[in-house]
């Protein structure tokens, strides 16, 4: 007995007759199922071929009232087609043979879909190429939307994974496979769309973005718990195949798809960082016990010495003079090939005399070849560079081959331009590539071979970011001591992205945070001179969405709590504050603004499109006045120092022994200005944050003003 069915009549011939042997044949997929593409009725048409069900599979249909898999596979596409035209292949045509209580192979034709490729291949695509992030997220959205509508009109697909939701080349997703689907008369229950969706594999922290997505609101919380429990069941069922199918015929194993999770690095242009893939909990299954065990056994070993020096630095910090304030200030380019000659023309107006430049694992050779060119330009300008060797995940996992290539390319070129090198990037946070202690050994093994071959560099470590100290601490015994100790410390120290710089994590203001890492390596002499430069720092910019780094790579929806973010003006003011107290303190030799032009957090606001008009924030116009105020000051004394909550006010002494001073409040409330008295003499000049006059008797706010012995420069 044979059973067809058929959008058209000449189908249903056609299919009858079809030799999946025949001319024009192409295999597809070989295997039980077999696919191939044929010609079918004048059409380019996918066939599928089912195999006949076991006795007590068709035992089991018939006992459920259910077809058999060609039948069902057919009833499935004609509802989705009929619901959503073009989310699924075109349904030719189905072909049942046997009897019902022994039903044969089955077929089941649809229309070819030319340029069309998996999910899985698509995915596995980008993080070859390391993304780049907003192709990622734009591939989620589009696949996470296409879900949702299908749900919505009452589709369950049963078997809803990667390979099974095809890219078509005009932005339409389409979905195959569908005999284990389910057709309901109404949008689909939560329970149900979360066995759905478990079955979509993506790092964890791509998952949640993609639920995000789906149902563009936060997720219900009982969508959430379903998912967990379906994706736990799904893992135990897979585990247990070989179990239920003892006899079935294997497939040799494939080389993985995607990347071991701890190897997916996918690089974010928007925000410019390597982008989070995994939540913290998933993140610990990969991390090492050395995370807790190396720190502590650093800090049992030198805490108490390391607290005694601590004290001391804090006891005298703003007691000592510090000389040529402006020139140890510098302000980091992209010195992008699409960029550079802009860059150039800001920096110009500027006036920064020290320039920094990342140079990064990832990017092709023509990149850093550029970026090479760019360093010689700027130091042809008269400027003072320094550069940050950055790795990914690549670079990090073959310390020996890549990371050693990489590092070599750009040193032998321009080890005679530069002020320093920090070397690595953000070691102690593993979206940069670098998962425990023991990698980050086995790169800074190359070290002193560096340090050997390029005798005229100064190489600062262990670049770690944000204020985590135990874990600092738990790095300074690995770092080299072969040819004397490194020319000082790096860290990429954030304000805990919270607003001012005199505002206290725990006991810790940013001049203490600075101490501290500085005491730490006083107490384990011989790592790294008693020097530490801040290689990176700003605020991330309010209202800048995925651009700004706390918001990449998508802002989720609904409220924000805990925002970090901070308006233009208040960046401004502690960009300003935040440099003076780092570097008048005496606790940082050096620091780092990052960067000069990014949408979400630089001095200047480049757009988001590249031909945007480029616009200068208020942090440029008080950097710029900054460095022509202090171009040749030097630190003389802070005689109000008002921690968290009171006023500042910091002296300076420029070339000409002319007097100038600096004063600001770190409170929420004005504060009244200072006396002649405490300034030291009576000014005959008084600036604003950028340069422009001000009222020397109103009282004072967080953004620092300028008085001056002498005649102020031009703003």
């Amino acid at each position: 007995m044979v059973e067809w069915s058929a959008m058209d009549d000449s189908f249903a011939s056609a299919l009858a007759a079809f030799d999946p042997n025949g001319p024009g044949v192409r295999v597809l997929q070989a295997g039980r199922n077999l696919t191939v593409r044929a010609p079918l009725a004048g059409a380019d048409a996918v066939v599928k071929r089912f195999p006949a069900p076991s006795f007590f599979r068709a035992l089991l249909l018939r006992i459920a009232g259910k077809p058999p898999k060609a039948t069902r596979s057919w009833l499935a596409a004609r509802h989705l087609w009929d619901a959503l035209p073009g989310s699924t292949p075109e349904p030719l045509a189905v072909l049942e043979s046997g009897t019902p209580r022994r039903p044969g192979p089955g077929l089941f034709a649809t229309r070819f879909e030319p340029g069309v490729e998996s999910l899985t291949a698509r995915l596995a695509a980008l993080y070859a190429q390391n993304g780049p992030g907003p192709d990622v997220v734009a591939l989620l959205e589009l696949v996470a939307k296409a879900c949702r509508r299908m749900h919505d009109a009452g589709f369950f697909h049963g078997d809803l994974g990667n390979q099974n939701l095809l890219l078509a080349p005009d932005g339409r997703v389409l979905a195959i496979d569908l005999n284990r689907s389910r057709l309901f008369p109404g949008p689909l229950p939560d329970a149900l769309r979360a066995r759905d969706l478990s079955r979509i594999a993506l790092p964890s922290d791509f998952r949640r973005v993609f639920f995000e997505m789906y149902w563009d609101a936060p997720p219900p919380e009982e969508f959430l718990r379903a998912e967990r429990r379906a994706r736990r069941a799904f893992a135990r069922h897979t585990a247990t195949r070989r179990y239920r199918h003892p006899f079935r015929p294997r497939r040799p194993a494939a080389e993985p798809v995607y990347p071991a999770p701890r190897d997916l690095w996918i690089w974010d242009p928007r925000s410019e960082q390597a982008l989070v893939t995994m939540r913290p909990k998933d993140r610990r299954r990969y991390m090492s016990s050395s995370r807790v065990w190396r720190p502590l056994l650093a800090l049992l070993a030198t805490g108490h010495e390391a607290r005694r020096h601590w004290r001391a630095m804090q006891a005298t910090a703003f007691d000592r003079p510090v000389l040529g304030v402006a020139n140890r200030l510098f302000v980091s380019l992209s010195a992008d090939p699409d960029r550079f000659g802009r860059e150039l023309e800001r920096l110009a107006r500027l006036d920064c005399p020290g320039v920094h430049v990342r140079f990064y694992a990832h990017e092709p050779d023509s990149t850093t070849d550029f970026k090479i060119a760019a360093v010689r330009r700027l130091r042809s300008l008269g400027r003072a560079v320094a550069v940050s060797l950055v790795q990914d995940r690549r670079a990090a996992a073959d310390p020996a081959g890549r990371w050693r290539a990489f590092c070599d390319r750009v040193l032998d070129a321009l080890h005679g331009d530069l002020i320093w090198v920090e070397y690595l990037h953000a070691v102690n946070r593993v979206k940069w590539g670098i998962w425990n202690y023991r990698e980050f050994a086995a790169l800074l093994a190359e070290l002193p071979r560096l340090r050997e071959r390029h005798r005229d560099v100064a190489f600062l470590a262990p670049s770690a970011i944000d204020f985590e100290w135990d874990w600092f601490a738990g790095a300074l015994p690995l770092l080299p001591r072969g040819g004397g100790p490194l020319a000082g410390l790096s860290a990429e120290l954030y304000v805990d992205r919270r607003g001012a710089p005199e505002n206290k994590q725990g006991r810790f203001d940013a001049v203490g945070k600075i101490h501290l890492l500085r005491a730490l390596a006083r107490a384990r002499s011989g790592a790294a001179e008693d020097h530490l430069v801040v290689t990176e720092f700003n605020w991330p910019i309010a209202g800048t969405g995925v651009w700004s780094p706390v918001g990449a790579p998508y802002v989720s929806p609904g409220p924000r709590f805990n925002d970090p973010s901070v308006s233009e003006d208040d960046a401004a003011a502690f960009a300003v504050r935040y440099l003076l107290l780092g570097v008048c303190s005496g606790a940082a030799s050096s620091m780092v603004f990052w960067s000069l032009a990014a949408h979400g957090f630089g001095l200047v606001d480049p757009g988001t499109e590249p031909d945007a008009p480029w616009r200068e924030r208020p942090a440029f116009a008080a950097l710029r006045f900054l460095f022509a105020a202090l171009r040749h000051g030097s630190f003389a004394g802070a005689p109000l120092r008002g921690g968290s909550d009171g006023p500042w006010l910091l002296r300076f002494v420029d070339r000409d022994g002319r007097r100038l001073a600096v004063a600001w409040t770190a409170g929420a409330a004005p504060a009244p200005p200072p006396s002649p008295s405490q300034i030291g003499f009576a000014p005959r000049a008084v600036r604003a944050l950028d340069g422009a006059p001000a009222d020397p008797a109103a009282p004072l706010s967080g953004a620092p003003r300028y008085f001056f012995e002498g005649a102020a420069p031009d703003a």
